[in-house]
């Protein structure tokens, strides 16, 4: 199976992990450009992966800034929505939309699953 094809089947586990909480996903290189996505507007997920990987720098800066120590996540909350932002260790990133009133500790668990499943694949493509 191509890499782009596993990292997308993970993407859908993670959404049938948590039925009905997730409205959308996706995962991108740390540059920001799109691997793969799961998004109801695709037409925006190449803009919405470049803005994941500026705000997962942004929040690297301010981690390291503060002596927080190494950033592994970062979150915008919204009244409508939610987006979760994992970086795939030095590859890659996942964001996952969701409602603003999902469950946020289940959502972490499940994408901190295709975290751990998605690095080995982002490497292996990125020597």
């Amino acid at each position: 199976m191509a890499t782009s094809d596993a990292l997308h089947d993970l993407l859908y586990e993670l959404s049938d992990a948590v039925p009905g909480q997730i409205h959308g996903s996706l995962i991108a290189s740390r540059d920001g450009l799109l691997i793969t996505e799961t998004l109801s507007d695709s037409e925006e997920a190449e803009r919405i992966a470049a803005m994941v990987a500026t705000t997962l720098g942004v929040s690297r800066r301010m981690a390291r800034r503060l002596g927080a120590g190494v950033l592994n996540e970062t979150a915008i909350s919204a009244t409508e929505r939610r987006i979760q932002m994992y970086l795939i260790g030095s590859e890659g990133a996942l964001a996952v939309v969701t409602a603003a009133d999902a469950n946020v500790a289940l959502i972490n668990i499940q994408a901190r699953k295709v975290v751990k499943s998605a690095e080995p694949l982002l490497r292996d493509t990125n020597p």
